[in-house]
């Protein structure tokens, strides 16, 4: 398997190129939701840059797996969920169905991921960088996940 490696340099323009889709996209949510692990650092940079509050959930399918269900809160009427990578697709999906069947207000929930593996089915609505991650035989490799081997 080959290895990219994603520099902090790339990850914070790209975090910076996202911002800049949703301002002129004219979305600016209520919170920004981190999905552990990987989503939490772009989530946080985003927070940071936009002034909004930000909300950590876990909901792990691959690394620890574990699944904490999020809902936004009744006064949330715009959601950003923020992860590193949508690679299979399935941790926004499952946290994309459970908000629809479970939410009792209207609030419009969006996706963000830095990259996004184009051979999966579910698209975030923001991402700025994509692959075939499967058939190419690519394991994007984040700075926060090997920092400490430098």
């Amino acid at each position: 398997m080959e290895k990219l490696f994603y520099s902090w340099d790339e990850q914070f323009k790209d975090t910076n190129k996202i911002c800049d889709l949703m301002e002129a996209d004219s979305f600016r949510p209520d919170v920004i939701v981190g999905i552990s692990r990987g989503g939490l650092i772009p989530g946080v940079m985003i927070s940071h840059k936009l002034d909004i509050p930000f909300k950590p959930v876990h909901a792990s399918t691959r690394d620890f797996p574990h699944w904490e269900n999020y809902l936004p809160k009744s006064k949330d009427e715009k959601v950003l969920i923020v992860d590193d990578i949508c690679d299979s697709g399935e941790t926004f999906e499952r946290l994309s169905e459970y908000i629809k069947e479970n939410i009792n207000h209207e609030c419009d929930v969006r996706f963000v991921s830095l990259w996004w593996n184009n051979e999966c089915e579910f698209e975030p609505h923001y991402y700025i960088r994509d692959l075939a991650k499967d058939t190419e035989n690519v394991w994007v490799d984040f700075p926060h996940e090997s920092w400490w081997k430098e």
